[in-house]
């Protein structure tokens, strides 16, 4: 019979929100809405959170008339039943500290004689979550807008950040200049003996040479000569590097702090004014838009990641700037 009353109460609390052992306690369900769990990712559907009050043990003739109708029984004997029901969950509690009701949950005893209850998860008494289960989900991975910007700021880095390109640079400024000789020292060969026989301090100005048919001078060779001056030609190669280098940097901010577009120059202008006023000395206009608006910027910056740094605090200031990436 204990099996069959535990069965009545567990259905009992499908259709109502309260169920009461007479003499023993009572059973109180509350609704509970369905639920996330982040750290499982679970989600648990709709149902009644069911706790024990001991304080409720008037018999309300809900559970005796339950046990009546369903076994056959007259009121009085279902009224003996569930007195002895009531005795054993008494008799169980104290020797084995708990007792289990099916579907319903699990009676717990403790040092100071107050019942705990655990309820079980093995039935959903909402009639209305009838079909709906624990439901698991993947794992849903959200990035900021910020992270995507960082990310593809760093992508851009790794994608065109130029390599190092100076050992070669003065490896060729080195090569080129020898190679030039050694061709032209091939070639003209006869000129350069005659240089040679010009320059030296034992020979007169007189001096013929027996192979030519004409006397050379050193001024006639003076341009094809390996004689001259190298350390000229490689200085003027470095100061023309250096003088490229001075050019490329002043187009090298391709990183832009927008604080506003404009369908007016005039109003663009109006506003270098003001952030100039405040401190940014080098706001001007970047370019137009596609839609004809033009562009006022804060600053540039050659560096991705500088230009992030000073978006973050300008933000503070104003919210709607934003960054400019040229190509």
């Amino acid at each position: 019979m204990r099996t069959s009353i535990n069965t009545h109460i567990s259905y009992l609390l499908c259709e109502h929100n309260c169920v009461i052992i007479p003499g023993f306690g009572g059973f109180v369900a509350n609704y509970e809405s369905a639920r996330i769990d982040s750290r499982s990712h679970i989600m648990y559907a709709p149902k009644k959170s069911i706790v024990f009050n001991k304080s409720l043990q008037n018999n309300d003739g809900l559970l005796v008339n339950e046990v009546a109708s369903c076994e056959g029984l007259s009121f009085k004997q279902a009224k003996k039943e569930l007195d002895k029901y009531v005795l054993d969950l008494n008799e169980s509690l104290q020797l084995h500290k708990k007792v289990f009701i099916d579907e319903v949950g699990t009676l717990l005893l403790t040092t100071e004689n107050k019942i705990l209850f655990v309820q079980s998860n093995t039935r959903n008494h909402l009639l209305d979550s009838f079909g709906l289960s624990t439901l698991q989900y993947p794992a849903i991975e959200r990035t900021t807008v910020q992270e995507r910007f960082e990310e593809k700021i760093k992508h851009i880095d790794k994608k065109h950040l130029p390599s190092n390109k100076k050992p070669w640079l003065k490896a060729a400024a080195v090569l080129m200049p020898l190679l030039m000789l050694s061709a032209l020292g091939i070639s003209n060969k006869d000129k350069i003996q005659a240089s040679y026989a010009n320059l030296s301090p034992f020979s007169s100005s007189s001096t013929e040479l027996v192979e030519s048919v004409k006397t050379y001078s050193l001024d006639a060779f003076s341009i094809e000569s390996p004689t001259n001056n190298i350390e000229d030609a490689v200085i003027s190669f470095y100061d023309a590097k250096e003088n490229s280098a001075m050019t490329n940097t002043i187009g090298l901010d391709k990183h832009f702090i927008i604080a506003g577009a404009f369908s007016t120059k005039q109003n663009a202008q109006k506003m270098i004014s003001k952030l100039q006023n405040t401190a940014f000395e080098n706001s001007k206009i970047v370019n137009q838009s596609s839609s004809g608006l033009y562009r006022v910027c804060y600053d540039g910056f050659a560096n991705p990641q500088e230009a992030l740094s000073a978006l973050r605090k300008i933000k503070k200031t104003n919210p709607s700037a934003w960054l400019l990436s040229l190509n």
